[in-house]
């Protein structure tokens, strides 16, 4: 998996993609900040016709008996996010933390923006959740 020194790198890669247009649906690489993981990838949007970079990284297994607090919390966490990101709950017993934006027009710092960020926060996070939620919930 992609390690920080090696996400700028990653970064360029993408970005060159982006120049000479082959970034299309089905590019996928793997990435790692801190005890977080996930991928960047690009997806299809059929419904809106285009194509979007998805940063989607793991954080934690939902606990075995979630309750209310649990999501509630979540949802504290989209908010305070800013629209940057949000949080969600997928059938395979993980918590997600996934921004993405719109191949087109994207620009590097946008980019940037969305690979950094997105890792940097879903790394904090995580410990935060576990320590609220339990560590026997860490992947």
């Amino acid at each position: 998996m992609a390690k920080i020194a090696s996400l700028m790198d990653l970064v360029d890669r993408i970005l060159d993609g982006l120049e000479d247009g082959t970034l299309v649906a089905g590019f996928e690489e793997p990435i790692e900040r801190g005890s977080a993981r996930g991928s960047v990838s690009v997806v299809s949007d059929p419904e809106h016709s285009e194509s979007l970079v998805v940063v989607r990284l793991s954080l934690m297994r939902v606990p075995e008996n979630a309750g209310a607090d649990f999501y509630e919390r979540l949802l504290e966490l989209n908010h305070a996010s800013l629209g940057r990101a949000a949080f969600s709950v997928h059938g395979d017993g993980l918590v997600y933390l996934t921004a993405g934006r719109p191949v087109e027009d994207l620009d590097p710092g946008e980019l940037i923006d969305l690979i950094l960020w997105t890792s940097e926060y879903a790394d904090a996070l995580d410990d935060k959740l576990l320590a609220e939620f339990g560590s026997e919930n860490a992947l």
